[in-house]
């Protein structure tokens, strides 16, 4: 009997540009197993990897163990390190300034809010970067349930851990 595990998905599901490569690479596949069937084959491989892979966070709460890594297909591939425990989820704003735009002379600013899932042993692990508070706040929300933690705030003006 396998124990249950938390795995919360770190990346977003491919988008439709990687789909339509991937199905173009399956294609040039097919097409070339009729003369080289070993490259076809590779091809088709090559093509169907990003349409399952996905970068996940993995916690084995019964053997207190997590993982970070690829998961494909339903199997986490990456280095099994103890679980400390969770002190908690917090919510971070970060601004980003770049200056090489083409049009303009004027810094162009970005806001995201990253999430990230502090462990007891002081190792942060970024959940999500998203662009809106709420977006970033319900991707949170199922693993503070599921690892009966809170999730602090840190997005207001004058707050601190």
């Amino acid at each position: 009997m396998e124990t249950p595990l938390l795995r919360y998905r770190l990346t977003d599901p491919a988008g439709f540009t990687t789909k339509v490569y991937a199905t173009i690479i399956i294609a040039g596949g097919v097409w070339v197993c009729m003369t080289y069937p070993v490259v076809g084959v590779i091809m088709i491989l090559f093509g169907i990897f990003p349409l399952v892979q996905y970068k996940c966070l993995e916690i084995d709460l019964y053997s207190g163990t997590y993982c970070m890594g690829i998961n494909i297909l339903g199997r986490t591939v990456g280095t099994r390190e103890p679980y400390p425990g969770t002190k908690c989820i917090f919510l971070k704003k970060n601004r980003y300034f770049s200056s090489n735009s083409r049009r303009s002379w004027r810094p162009t600013a970005s806001t995201s809010f990253d999430s990230f899932l502090w462990l007891e042993d002081g190792t942060k692990i970024l959940l999500s970067r998203d662009g809106n508070k709420e977006d970033a706040m319900a991707r949170i929300q199922p693993l503070a349930q599921e690892l009966q933690t809170e999730i602090k705030d840190l997005t207001a003006p004058l707050s601190q851990i």
